[in-house]
């Protein structure tokens, strides 16, 4: 690998198939892989884009950007929602969700789909609570 031109490890290492374990145990290897998968470089702005594509539109091209540190930041948020999630009583939940609700979370008017569903969730748990 380290004998291969730097645009062509690049696309190598930008490969969809390769993970950010993946990413962070090559660059652990020698100096010149460590360089190819430099934090502010291609490599880890792709590994950002292929986890989370729609997040991408939030950052300028011109910024200069730890693309590292954002994939690391936006990891451990999504760790930490998860970690929330499952402190919920169990009471808020439950195994089935009626059709109806199911039509009415999926068809209420929202910017994108996914406000839609965490707003009535967060309606859901508000009403369970009370």
């Amino acid at each position: 690998l380290t004998d291969l031109p730097g645009e062509l490890l690049e696309l190598i290492l930008c490969c969809d198939v390769l993970g950010a374990a993946d990413i962070g145990r090559v660059s652990c290897t020698c100096r010149r892989l460590r360089e190819a998968c430099q934090p502010r470089g291609k490599v880890w702005r792709e590994r950002f884009r292929l986890r989370w594509p729609s997040l991408l539109k939030y950052y300028s091209h011109s910024d200069s950007v730890s693309w590292l540190e954002e994939y690391k930041a936006r990891h451990n948020a999504g760790l930490e929602a998860q970690r929330i999630v499952a402190s919920f009583s169990k009471r808020f939940f439950s195994e089935h969700v009626s059709p109806p609700l199911f039509v009415a979370v999926c068809s209420s008017p929202a910017t994108c789909p996914i406000e839609s569903l965490i707003k009535s969730l967060m309606e859901s748990l508000r009403v369970e609570n009370t």
